[in-house]
């Protein structure tokens, strides 16, 4: 078990983290949070692709294999104090409710996988990244339901069921997060991804204009990547276990997101909205966070904006 010191700070020194998808565009994040902390940290990897850990892979504990395999991750999980699971089957919307069942097959089969490592290795705290799109009273068979089902929700909201229920059985203490509009510079930049490296591509194409879809009155809270990665552990400094939503209290609009990513990267360019495309939700729903983050210290939004273009173009130059 983890060892916890005065004001339920963890000390991280020493202590051994698997980080599974720790090459992502987060969990690169918390990995080199963590290093940072003196943690020493296992990821595993199928290909000799380091990413944005690149210059970091020395102080890593590289394990090759597949984490559908409850063999390889019982491997993987041996000797930890705590995983962390960030891997995940995605691409886009599009591609989740045209391969729904696929999708969460993906993302149910790694859970799975190791939550049956976890039967055999129960000393090892977890946190599990899940979605905040995730409704708060989820009912998994009517989401099954629907006519267009999005296999990436419905997966996270099975497998948060499967980590509950194995932490009961079990006796692991569990932290799942639901975070919201994660962004930030080392996300997947295509016109297909989110919204934020979809509008900065948009802009940068653009010749006479920015074309936005929806009426942009629809509203959205962004969470900037490094604040992600260290409100989740403050939430672990502070012990906190069960579903816990991760969200700035700022709300934004798509039409001043939109206005701002243009004034970054083409000041002046003509902003024009679609409102025969599709805008999904038009509000949000009030995400009450952990009280140890009433005080959290988030980056504002301007910023991490500007830190996501600036990361970006540094990245493809």
């Amino acid at each position: 078990m983890l060892t916890r010191y005065s004001g339920s700070m963890i000390d991280w020194k020493g202590k051994h983290v698997l980080v599974t998808g720790g090459t992502g565009f987060v969990g690169s994040v918390l990995v080199e949070a963590l290093l940072d902390r003196g943690a020493s940290v296992r990821v595993p990897i199928r290909a000799a692709n380091y990413r944005a850990l690149s210059k970091r892979r020395g102080e890593i504990e590289w394990v090759d294999g597949d984490l559908r395999d409850s063999d390889y991750c019982t491997r993987l999980v041996s000797g930890m104090n705590h995983v962390f699971h960030l891997a995940s089957h995605r691409r886009n919307v599009d591609f989740h409710r045209k391969y729904c069942a696929d999708v969460l097959a993906g993302n149910v089969d790694m859970t799975l996988a190791l939550v049956r490592s976890l039967k055999e290795y129960r000393s090892a705290t977890v946190t599990f990244f899940s979605t905040a799109n995730v409704p708060p009273k989820i009912d998994v068979i009517r989401l099954a339901q629907q006519e267009s089902s999005d296999g990436y929700v419905l997966g996270k909201a099975v497998c948060e069921t499967l980590w509950l229920t194995a932490a009961h059985q079990y006796g692991f203490p569990l932290l799942i997060v639901r975070p919201v509009g994660v962004y930030g510079e080392r996300d997947t930049f295509s016109e297909e991804g989110n919204v934020i490296p979809s509008l900065i591509l948009k802009a940068e194409a653009a010749t006479d204009v920015l074309h936005v879809w929806g009426s942009g009155k629809q509203e959205r809270v962004f969470l900037y990547v490094q604040d992600l990665a260290e409100s989740v552990l403050r939430l672990l400094d502070h012990d906190a276990q069960g579903i816990q939503y991760i969200a700035p209290p700022d709300v934004v609009t798509i039409a001043r997101v939109a206005e701002l990513i243009r004034d970054l990267v083409k000041p002046g360019l003509p902003i024009e909205f679609d409102v025969s495309k599709p805008e999904g939700r038009r509000s949000i729903a009030s995400l009450p966070p952990h009280e140890c983050l009433e005080g959290f210290s988030w980056t504002p939004f301007v910023e991490g904006l500007k830190r996501t273009y600036e990361g970006w173009k540094q990245r493809k130059n």
